[in-house]
């Protein structure tokens, strides 16, 4: 039946194009408002992300810092313990070389000694016929006695420092092996305390090196989050903008939609005026002998607005919002339209020359081609935002000849 689509589509869409570009210009923006808004949720989440970094890498380095303040101190510790000890070595080889002198100097002595005692025994081989004539001039017996004791007496007293020189030889040379020995063993703690010194010394310069990469490492962190923070900021001002277009442009829908519902009301009124010289000279045709009469689209509904006052339609208002919608006869859904503003629209054709139109429906019950009969329900009201949820905009399409026109309803009920 596209006798009927032109008559039906070029009121409606005329009706609805200004409102429903603005409603599409409104959605536009709201769906960039939710990017945006994603975006900046993703933003914030980056910057919490960047500021934990910060704050662990803050940690860390401030543990290195600490650490390294420890090992300096124990570098410092070492450092005195060898001083310490380098002063004590140097004591030690003082005493080692004194010692020394002493041994070498007692030696020196013992080997004249040694001289002496073996010259005096050499001397005492050759003469030991005439060492006896001495004590045979002795005078008297005791003077024999004392000559006697004399000798006696110078020998054991070479003897004794002979022992003696040994004895002291014996003890500096004991000394000397206890002082190499501790400075043996002092020399071993200072180069275990130099090896501690420089393993310190190179954790020391490990800690730097790191303490510099994490340096580097937060201050590209920072950077990071000043840019963050500046993309962020960037993004809620466009948040802030397009919150701001959105209010305007919904203003606008609204002034859109006062203006056309005052266009409405005028085109209305310019109908009215120019329908009622018609509805007298061309009445409506009578409707076919299949068909009979037509039955009340909305049950329990009345008119509201008679065919004529606001458009080629009647206003039937229903009980309630989100009323049922009938078939006011047999026939089958030529079409199905859906404007926002509108609701859905659907079309009944009856006969070759009646068809029934109904607008502001919700979703509708049958589907395009499908047959319906008297009565049967074919949707609910309260589908448009232009139009209130308790109404039905009822259209009867008839065509006589060549010509197709819309007819008032009330003339078939």
């Amino acid at each position: 039946m596209r006798w009927l689509w032109p008559l039906l589509l070029l009121p409606l869409l005329a009706l609805a194009q200004d409102v429903a570009t603005q409603e599409r210009r409104v959605r536009s923006l709201e769906e960039e408002l939710a990017r945006a808004r994603t975006l900046e949720r993703q933003m914030e989440a980056r910057v919490q992300a960047l500021n934990r970094e910060l704050a662990r890498l803050s940690q860390r380095t401030q543990n290195l810092l600490a650490e390294k303040t420890r090992l300096e101190g124990e570098i410092a510790r070492l450092e005195g313990e060898r001083a310490a000890l380098r002063r004590e070595v140097a004591r030690l080889q003082g005493e080692v070389r004194r010692t020394e002198e002493r041994i070498a100097r007692l030696e020196r002595d013992l080997e004249s000694l040694k001289d002496r005692l073996q010259a005096l025994m050499q001397s005492l081989h050759r003469e030991r016929a005439g060492r006896y004539l001495p004590l045979l001039r002795a005078q008297s017996f005791t003077d024999l006695a004392v000559r006697a004791r004399w000798v006696g007496y110078i020998s054991r007293r070479d003897a004794e420092v002979v022992r003696a020189i040994q004895t002291t030889l014996q003890a500096l040379r004991a000394e000397r092996e206890r002082l190499g020995l501790l400075l043996a063993d002092l020399s071993a703690r200072e180069e275990a305390l130099a090896r501690a010194q420089r393993g310190l010394e190179a954790r020391q310069e490990e800690l730097t090196a790191t303490l510099e990469a994490l340096r580097q490492e937060e201050e590209g962190t920072r950077a990071l989050l000043r840019e963050a923070l500046g993309e962020r900021q960037r993004l809620q001002g466009n948040l802030a903008a397009l919150q701001a277009r959105i209010l305007a442009e919904r203003q606008r829908l609204l002034e859109l939609q006062r203006q056309e519902e005052e266009r409405r009301r005028q085109e209305a009124l310019r109908r009215q005026a120019a329908a009622r010289p018609a509805q007298v000279v061309v009445p409506p045709p009578p409707l076919p002998a299949a068909v009979g009469r037509l039955a009340f689209p909305v049950p329990g509904g009345r008119v509201l607005i008679p065919y004529g006052q606001e458009g080629p339609f009647q206003v039937i208002q229903a009980p309630a919002a989100g009323s049922p919608v009938q078939a006011a006869a047999d026939g089958y859904v030529a079409g199905i339209l859906y404007l926002p503003n509108l609701g859905y629209t659907v079309m009944l054709v009856h006969t070759e020359t009646l068809a029934t139109v109904y607008t502001n429906l919700q979703e509708p019950l049958v589907g395009e081609g499908e047959g319906v009969r008297r009565g049967q329900v074919l949707g609910y009201t309260g589908g448009g935002l232009l139009i209130r949820p308790e109404e039905l905009e009822f259209r009867v399409a008839v065509r006589v000849g060549l010509e197709t026109r819309f007819v008032d309803p009330a003339a078939y009920y």
